[in-house]
């Protein structure tokens, strides 16, 4: 009530003072000049009582909404804040089936079953969290201007099947033994010719088994957990730096489960994914 009461007192006495300054003016400007000691004495008291109220209200704390924040349109056409990625190398092995006649050939299939090789994949699967902001637009941060922080809770990061990509596959290694590859050496000339390949080799049933697994790291990673909502309150602090009347605030963020202590982010930061 106090704030509410000062925000009208500062144009009160903004007004008093710039009357009392007028009619000073216009005591000093008619002739014969005449110094009005009342007029001064006004401007004195309007002037000094509107700036110390104006210093007040600049120690005010007040309720914002994240929509409200328009540099905050991260929001806008992305899904959120997001985590640095951890990457994690995960070898998964891929069965490569092998037909010892002509693709075009009735029953290749069943004799495909008999006869396959396995291959050993090395991949790498990035893991990060993230915040889907446009979930929270109503909800509060406190802003205190006389200590500069922005003060506000938000929901841990979320780390969960959609927040996985696959950083790189290489590596493929193939054994095969000296039937297969007698075999393979006799077929292969024929199905060049014809432009039937006699190697299959699907990846994706794997690598989905190494996305499982590298999310299941991730979920259980401290440091994904800690540092990820570090890098989260930093890029905050930079997204409210960007509004001038929040310019230079520090962000102060309450997690549900808060970061842990001791734990090497600088370490993250080093093998981290974009």
């Amino acid at each position: 009530m106090a704030f509410d009461v000062a925000q009208w007192a500062v144009y009160v006495m903004g007004a008093i003072a710039i009357a009392a300054l007028l009619v000073l003016g216009w005591r000093l400007a008619r002739v014969p000049r005449r110094f009005s000691i009342g007029a001064a004495v006004v401007l004195i008291i309007a002037g000094g009582a509107c700036f110390a109220t104006y210093k007040f209200l600049g120690t005010r704390v007040q309720q914002v909404t994240l929509g409200s924040i328009t540099q905050l349109g991260l929001e806008k056409n992305h899904a959120g804040l997001r985590s640095n990625a951890v990457v994690y190398g995960v070898p998964v092995s891929v069965t490569a089936s092998w037909c010892p006649l002509p693709s075009f050939v009735a029953g290749c299939g069943v004799v495909r079953n008999l006869d396959h090789k396995t291959t050993t994949v090395q991949s790498e699967i990035a893991v990060y969290g993230l915040i889907d902001f446009t979930k929270l637009a109503g909800e509060k941060a406190t802003v205190n201007r006389q200590t500069k922080t922005i003060a506000l809770s938000l929901p841990d990061p979320e780390v969960g099947s959609n927040t996985t990509y696959i950083v790189s596959v290489d590596g493929i290694q193939q054994r095969s033994g000296v039937l297969a590859a007698v075999a393979h050496s006799l077929v292969g000339p024929f199905e060049a010719l014809f432009g039937h390949p006699n190697l299959t080799l699907n990846t994706a049933p794997e690598l989905a088994k190494a996305e499982s697994a590298a999310l299941a790291e991730g979920q259980r990673s401290v440091v994904l957990s800690s540092c990820g909502k570090q890098e989260i309150a930093q890029q905050l602090t930079a997204a409210f730096d960007l509004t001038p009347a929040y310019a230079g605030y520090t962000v102060h963020v309450t997690w549900p489960q808060p970061p842990a202590a001791g734990v090497n982010c600088a370490a993250m930061q080093r093998q981290l994914g974009s």
